[in-house]
C-alpha cells in the first residue's frame, strides 16, 4: 500500500530501524527446448547444457546478497533438460509445473525452481491460457499450448509469504497473447484474494516486445511493473533479450515483472540481461533476465 511506503521513509528519516526486508533475486530464461530439427548456430541440447547450467549456478552464486531467495522461471523446458537442470543445481532444488500438452511430462514446462531448504511451497497451480483453463487447451488461435505456473512460498528463515509466477504467451496469435496474459493476471489475483495479500513476480518470454499486444496489455491494467520502468539500475550492455542464435539481437521480449503496483510491496535495485552466448555456444536463443529485488 502507499500508506506502507510512507511510513517506511518517514521512519528512516527519523533514524528508526526499519527492517531490511527479504532480498530476492528473480531469474527468467527461455532455455530453447531441445530441438530435433535446429536453426543456424544451434547446437544439441548436450552441447548447450553445461554452460547453461553454469550461467544460472553462476547467477545463484553471486546474488548480491548472501541471504536473498532465489526464484527461477524457465520457459521451453522439456522433461529430459528439467531433469538435467535439476541435478546439475543440486539436490535442494525443485520445481512446480507440468508439461503443457497433458498436465504431466509431455510437451513443454514453463516451471519455477526453488530450493526446498529456504522456501515452503504454501500452495501452486497450472492453468492453460484458454477459455477453459482448468483443462488441457488451446486459446484463440494459439499455435501452442500454453499456460501459467503460479506459486505462493513461504520464506523458511521469517515467515515471509509471496507469490511467483510464470508464463510463455503464443508465437502465433495476436490474441492468444493478450487473452493469454488476461488470464494469467485474473488466476494471480484469484490467488491472491486466498492468500493475500502478498508481493507477486512474473516471469515469462512474452513473445511480444514492449511495443507489442501483450505487452500493452499487461502495462495498461496498472497492476504490475516491468523491471525496466521501474528505476531500477541496468547492469551490463544488453538492451534486447531473443538474439535467434546470433550476436545481432532482435527483439526485447523476455520480462521480470513485480507488484501490486499499488502497493510498494518491493524495491528494485537493478537486473542484467545475461550473454547467451557462453565459451564458443549459444547457450539459448533467448538471453537470461536477471533482477534483484528486496520484498519490504
Amino acid at each position: 500500500m502507499q500508506l506502507r511506503a510512507v511510513l517506511i521513509g518517514l521512519f528512516a528519516m527519523a533514524g528508526i530501524v526499519v527492517a531490511a526486508g527479504l532480498p530476492l533475486r528473480v531469474i527468467s530464461h527461455n532455455i530453447r527446448y531441445a530441438a530435433t530439427s535446429r536453426e543456424t548456430n544451434e547446437r544439441p541440447w548436450a552441447d548447450r547444457r553445461p554452460g547453461l547450467i553454469n550461467q544460472l549456478k553462476t547467477s545463484i552464486a553471486n546474488a548480491p546478497s548472501a541471504s536473498a531467495v532465489i526464484i527461477i522461471g524457465l520457459q521451453e523446458v522439456l522433461d529430459a533438460q528439467l531433469s538435467d537442470i535439476k541435478s546439475g543445481l543440486g539436490s535442494p532444488w525443485t520445481h512446480i509445473g507440468f508439461g503443457r500438452d497433458d498436465g504431466a511430462k509431455s510437451g513443454e514446462y514453463n516451471p519455477i525452481l526453488y530450493r526446498t531448504d529456504v522456501l515452503r511451497l504454501v500452495y501452486s497451480e497450472q492453468k492453460w491460457l484458454s477459455p477453459t483453463p482448468d483443462q488441457v487447451s488451446y486459446g484463440w488461435g494459439a499455435g501452442s499450448r500454453r499456460v501459467v505456473v503460479i506459486g505462493v512460498f513461504e520464506h523458511i528463515a521469517t515467515g515471509t509469504r509471496f507469490m511467483h509466477a510464470n508464463t510463455h504467451l503464443d508465437n502465433v496469435s495476436s490474441q492468444a497473447r493478450s487473452e493469454g496474459i488476461k488470464v494469467a493476471v485474473a488466476r494471480i489475483q484469484a490467488v491472491q484474494a486466498q492468500y493475500g495479500p502478498l508481493g507477486v513476480t512474473l516471469t515469462g518470454d512474452f513473445n511480444s516486445d514492449p511495443s507489442g499486444d501483450a505487452y500493452g496489455t499487461l502495462a495498461s491494467t496498472g497492476y504490475l511493473t516491468e523491471m525496466w520502468n521501474s528505476g531500477a539500475t541496468r547492469l551490463g550492455t544488453n538492451q534486447l533479450t531473443y538474439t535467434g542464435f546470433s550476436t545481432t539481437a532482435i527483439s526485447r521480449i523476455d520480462f521480470v515483472w513485480f507488484g501490486p503496483a499499488s502497493e510498494n510491496r518491493y524495491l528494485a535495485s537493478q537486473f542484467e540481461f545475461l550473454t547467451d552466448y557462453v565459451d564458443g555456444i549459444f547457450i539459448s536463443d533467448h538471453r537470461a533476465v536477471v533482477a534483484d529485488l528486496t520484498l519490504l
